[in-house]
């Protein structure tokens, strides 16, 4: 398994700071942007405002994101570390890769593919107050619950 950003629904409180950090972490040319559209980690709730979400990139095994790329090593699975990694380089922007995504943790931004790619020490896992993103290893029960969530709670 891999590390992951583990989101807990109930502790979260909606107020959307993982976004906002992540931006950070994320903005480019020097120039500091709190831009929540650029981020890595999208924050959703559902219908009847009673679940929220944290939609961040599992790092499936099986991940389809990687066998819906039309560009060949566009998105690879980094060795050292089992991260599922985009090359936004090579990235066409052609969305196959959001599409295919069943958790909606895939997103294009600036017409490029990207997703967590889980960072050294994330900034949105600091900037929650309430704790409701911890970096961990993923586990199997853990996917399954949080699956779930993510079918019933889309962006």
């Amino acid at each position: 398994m891999s590390r992951i950003i583990v989101f807990e629904q109930e502790r979260c409180t909606f107020c959307h700071l993982c976004t906002l950090y992540c931006s950070l972490t994320f903005s480019k040319g020097g120039v500091v942007e709190a831009r929540p559209s650029i981020a890595r980690i999208r924050v959703a709730q559902n219908e009847d405002d009673t679940l929220y979400a944290a939609h961040v990139c599992f790092q499936c095994q099986a991940a389809s994101c990687m066998v819906a790329c039309p560009v060949e090593s566009c998105i690879s699975r980094n060795p050292q570390t089992n991260i599922v990694e985009i090359n936004e380089e090579t990235c066409i922007g052609c969305g196959k890769c959001v599409r295919a995504c069943e958790y909606q943790a895939v997103f294009l931004v600036d017409g490029k593919a990207v997703k967590c790619e889980v960072c050294e020490d994330p900034l949105c896992v600091k900037a929650c107050a309430a704790q409701a993103l911890t970096l961990a290893e993923a586990d199997e029960e853990y996917l399954e619950k949080i699956a779930q969530l993510y079918k019933e709670v889309r962006l």
